[in-house]
């Protein structure tokens, strides 16, 4: 009997081919060995925190009784300007020289943090008085606390005070007397 054995061999060309796709997965099959038996013998855990976070509150409000509060906001239509807290003009109506005449006025923290107030009063514009009379703010604190706190609420005092000499050059004049209250957040 005669048996003939036919081996295949493959064309050059196809061990070719082969050749990157084998390297390639002995490549992988390495890494993956050193990877695993690497983390294998390491434990690991994980911790994690969370932390809510939010602004601060912070509004001023001001009030001719201490009873009823608003903003005191400065509105400005067609160029006049307008503040939605006004002193009754009763208050200092009919001035005369020589004259003292205070108004309690009231202030109120309406935030979440303290705050520092600067104050600024003076006529606007317009005034028809030869000489304004003297605008003073006194008693005004410094810094009022937080809100629900002791010291969130201040009374203070706008006293106008005409100058012994006022001359009659102001009889039938006018003007209007504006306070600002400034507040700036402190920690």
């Amino acid at each position: 009997m005669t048996s003939t054995h036919t081996e295949t061999v493959p064309s050059q060309e196809r061990r070719n081919k082969r050749r990157p796709f084998i390297a390639f997965g002995l490549a992988v099959l390495a890494i993956g060995g050193i990877g695993a038996a690497a983390t294998s013998a390491a434990w690991t855990d994980n911790g994690w925190f969370s932390a809510s976070a939010s602004a601060a509150t912070f509004n001023l409000k001001v009030s001719l009784d201490g009873n009823t509060w608003s903003e005191g906001a400065a509105k400005t239509v067609d160029g006049v300007t307008t503040i939605d807290v006004k002193v009754p003009s009763t208050a200092y109506a009919n001035l005369l020289p020589g004259q003292k005449r205070d108004v309690s006025l009231w202030v109120r923290n309406d935030s979440s943090v303290a705050a520092n107030l600067t104050k600024t009063v003076g006529f606007s514009e317009g005034s028809t008085f030869a000489a304004n009379p003297s605008a003073t703010l006194s008693g005004l604190a410094e810094t009022l606390a937080p809100t629900g706190q002791t010291g969130s609420d201040d009374q203070f005092l706008l006293t106008l005070t005409t100058p012994a000499d006022w001359t009659s050059a102001n009889v039938g004049k006018s003007g209007t007397v504006v306070v600002t209250l400034t507040a700036t957040a402190t920690s």
